[in-house]
């Protein structure tokens, strides 16, 4: 059975379970309004459940960001051990600003814990007008052996991206992985496998069971068995990345942390603003006009069904099986906080 619950109603129902684990109000305010956004926005393995790991081992709810070093088109952050939204929506503050000013900019933040979905941060600023890519790396997941290999090495390393457009904004949020590790989470509880083989049992075999996960095994990076090493070259640089920003790369030996950053342009640096409105709605009609292949009822977008989805559930509400309901109900036993209704 599903559940509707209007998106205001479980905006506040995060603030108060927030609050009552020591989070201040306009922190509570600002994580629990990305959380629902996240849920409505049909990234749903990464959505409602970070209400339970919202302050996950070692973080701090009273910690802040802040900024170690600015200099240029360019800043990093220190996490702090803080919420890790609270950390990425200074970042994406800083971001825009330096975009605005250089034309370019490039954000990283260091020290933090699980991000969850990207897309809502590249959405926000694809909002104000401006391209943005993020990518995320943790430190500690044994999610990914290197192509070819056998032995894990890599967390799922997700990247994102969005752009605007006379339409609003294209954005895409994906794994370098074939699927996200909460997603293989949700299929291992729910028994379900895959049509074609996306994991590695532990003995380096191509499988369609994700609970081979639970015994040794990896899940392949996007491209699976015959072109994996894309997926694989994009999770390389993410790990890069993540050292550039002062993090460390995949070492299971050390304290597990998330470094995660943004690249955000301003679109009007480069040319005509008036130019890129109509060109882009030229070739957007050019994609959409395609023949349309058996199975498939017409051409879209990336993003396209998550931004009808989020403007469904601001009308009729958030859609929350019973499996989530029931995590919500247990939470705010715990916090000694009303449930839903």
């Amino acid at each position: 059975m599903t559940t509707r619950v209007p998106m205001d109603r479980l905006v506040e129902f995060g603030i108060a379970l927030l609050k009552e684990r020591g989070v201040p109000d306009e922190s509570a305010r600002k994580v629990s309004e990305t959380i629902v956004e996240t849920e409505a926005f049909r990234q749903s393995t990464h959505g409602v459940v970070q209400f339970r790991s919202a302050l996950g081992a070692g973080l701090d709810a009273q910690a802040e960001p802040s900024i170690v070093a600015d200099r240029g088109a360019m800043a990093v952050i220190d996490a702090n051990r803080s919420l890790p939204i609270l950390a990425m929506l200074l970042a994406r503050e800083i971001a825009s600003r330096k975009a605005r000013e250089h034309g370019v900019a490039a954000v990283t933040v260091r020290h933090s814990g699980w991000i969850a979905a990207l897309v809502p941060h590249v959405v926000a600023l694809a909002r104000e007008g401006l391209f943005a890519s993020a990518w995320a790396q943790s430190s500690s997941c044994q999610d990914c052996a290197p192509f070819g290999g056998m032995d894990t090495a890599f967390s799922t390393n997700p990247v994102a991206l969005a752009f605007p457009t006379p339409e609003g904004p294209v954005a895409a949020d994906f794994s370098t992985a074939t699927f996200s590790m909460g997603a293989t989470s949700a299929m291992i509880r729910k028994g379900q496998k895959t049509a074609t083989p996306r994991f590695l049992d532990k003995n380096g075999q191509p499988s369609c069971d994700p609970a081979v996960m639970k015994d040794g095994g990896s899940i392949m990076f996007a491209g699976c068995e015959a072109e994996g090493y894309k997926g694989y070259a994009l999770s390389l640089f993410n790990e890069a990345l993540a050292v550039a920003a002062g993090g460390s790369a995949n070492n299971p030996d050390v304290p597990g942390s998330q470094t995660f950053g943004l690249t955000v342009s301003d679109p009007s640096f480069f040319g005509d603003p008036d130019y890129y409105a109509r060109e882009m709605k030229r070739f957007m009609a050019r994609v959409r006009s395609s023949r349309v292949r058996e199975g498939f009822d017409r051409i879209r977008f990336p993003g396209e069904r998550g931004f009808a989805a989020l403007a469904d559930c601001r009308v009729n509400g958030v859609p929350l099986d019973e499996e989530k309901m029931d995590m919500l109900a247990g939470l705010a036993a715990e916090c000694g906080i009303p449930p839903l209704e």
